[in-house]
């Protein structure tokens, strides 16, 4: 029970890293060409 509660939490927080990398490249490449 607890490594699958562990595991849930650790591929919800990757997803979530992953999508805020997304959103600030895009955000960076909206603003300012490099």
């Amino acid at each position: 029970m607890v490594t699958e509660i562990g595991f849930v939490s650790l591929l919800v927080a990757g997803f979530g890293a992953l999508a805020g990398c997304l959103v600030y490249l895009a955000v960076r490449i909206s603003r300012g060409r490099w």
